[in-house]
């Protein structure tokens, strides 16, 4: 049902575009990713200081609704972290605070919206973001809350710095909306792993790269519906679930499960879906 509407929505969205004079904008050629210009990178880096650039701009918007979608991804990407993580660790029973005594990082933390919510649940989380200003307005929203300043810290750095000093350390790491800003994704996946316990989870949520998500994420989401400010995604970088998979599955990695996320711009809420080629969300364990 979801996978039909999703059809009607990229037939109408074509025929916006067209009328909104958007059917000649770029449009992607699947067999190629690398399209896009090279990004400015930092040297030995993932960063790519544009990409951290469009966030750090916006940084005092994070809690202002502004980012009222992602926001509202936590009622799908919340359980699947703490559900994943107890099933990795094989407990059944959900407690009040069903994560305490877990270490979570939060990688490309931004504002701190999923980091708030899983250190709610008991996690001790550690928020990772190169983003100064970033960092910054997490700290402070942070402090507002008593229940979690203690269980969360807020760190400025890159990936892959913070793996060499923190190999190993943690029990799930999260990467949400976060590797398609990236410099170099395969630097970015072996840092995450790196950084996993064994035995620990690695969960990411995405936008897979096909026509459906350029129509949906770029030209809906960005030109059409304005959910984000346009420039925020690059369709090129866009990463699709077997590659991911793949570099994992290299890492030796067990990939558990890989599930469609579902976005209604009328109802503004998520809902899980068999159909991937838009967003989704993957859970490996080390």
């Amino acid at each position: 049902m979801k996978t039909l509407l999703v059809s009607k929505m990229a037939t109408r969205l074509w025929s916006l575009a067209s009328r909104m004079g958007l059917r000649n904008f770029w449009w992607p050629t699947l067999s190629n990713r690398n399209l896009t210009t090279t990004p400015k990178i930092l040297a030995g880096s993932t960063v790519d200081t544009e990409e951290i650039g469009k966030f750090t701009e916006r940084a005092n918007e994070w809690w202002s609704g502004s980012y009222s979608a992602l926001q509202s991804m936590n009622t799908l990407r919340v359980p699947l972290v703490r559900d994943g993580i107890l099933y990795a660790s094989g407990i059944t029973t959900k407690k009040s605070s069903p994560l305490k005594g877990c270490k979570i990082v939060d990688v490309g933390c931004g504002g701190g919206l999923l980091s708030e919510p899983l250190a709610r649940l008991g996690a001790t989380v550690t928020g990772l973001d190169p983003g100064e200003e970033n960092i910054a307005a997490a700290t402070e929203h942070a402090l507002q809350d008593n229940e979690i300043k203690n269980r969360l810290n807020y760190v400025c750095d890159t990936i892959e710095n913070f793996s060499l000093i923190s190999a190993g350390q943690f029990d799930a790491v999260v990467c949400s909306e976060v590797i398609e800003h990236v410099a170099d994704v395969q630097t970015f996946v072996n840092a995450c792993v790196e950084l996993t316990k064994d035995g620990g989870s690695l969960f990411f949520t995405t936008i897979n790269r096909t026509t459906l998500s350029y129509m949906l994420a770029i030209l809906a989401g960005e030109y059409i519906l304005n959910i984000l400010p346009r420039g925020t995604h690059d369709w090129n970088k866009f990463v699709q679930p077997k590659e991911l998979s793949d570099m994992l599955t290299a890492l030796n990695c067990r990939i558990v499960s890989i599930n469609g996320m579902f976005y209604n711009p009328l109802t503004k809420n998520w809902s899980w879906c068999r159909d991937s080629s838009n967003n989704y969300a993957l859970h490996a364990i080390k």
